[in-house]
């Protein structure tokens, strides 16, 4: 599993490697590509934000820019073999905490054939891999209480279960502990 997060402006950078997929740095010109994944109603059913307008899209993608540079970590690209952009994975810093929120959205061809499982353990093996100062090391994440295909992909990949979310009653906190 080849890393690296340090990329220079123009120029794409692999994260993270997986069997079928490649987790990348993203570029400015990625816009039109990620418009068209968070515009699919589908894909954005269990995303808190829903589907996305061009210009909020615009800012998500200006913060995973930011984000990718400092602190060096974000929800950065997925692509497949070929170069195509699936989807998003990695993480953020939620709310009122000192975790890392694992998150991931993938394109509908690519559901129920275990590509966000691949995914989650990838990405876990990156957060343990990376330790931070003032990040704690047992990873959280937010899924909605309907999603029970990523509650399923949460419990393989040893997430348990906190309980509802304090903030938005829709989410469960999963949590998985090193």
């Amino acid at each position: 599993m080849p890393e690296t997060t340090a990329n220079t402006p123009g120029e794409r950078t692999t994260v993270l490697t997986t069997p079928r997929l490649r987790v990348t740095t993203w570029l400015p010109g990625d816009l039109g590509a990620l418009r068209v994944l968070h515009a699919d109603p589908r894909v954005m059913a269990h995303m808190a934000s829903g589907v996305e307008t061009p210009e909020r899209t615009r800012a998500r993608l200006d913060t995973f820019l930011r984000e990718q540079q400092t602190p060096g970590w974000t929800k950065w690209r997925v692509e497949d073999a070929h170069g195509a952009l699936v989807g998003r994975a990695g993480f953020r810093r939620p709310h009122r905490t000192a975790h890392r929120e694992l998150g991931f959205l993938l394109a509908p061809a690519l559901w129920g054939a275990g590509h966000a499982t691949e995914l989650a353990r990838a990405l876990v093996d990156w957060h343990e891999a990376h330790p931070e100062p003032g990040i704690e090391p047992a990873l959280r994440a937010y899924v909605f209480r309907d999603n029970l295909a990523s509650r399923k992909v949460l419990e393989r990949t040893g997430f348990r279960l906190l309980g509802p979310d304090g903030d938005d009653t829709r989410q469960l906190v999963y949590e998985r502990r090193q």
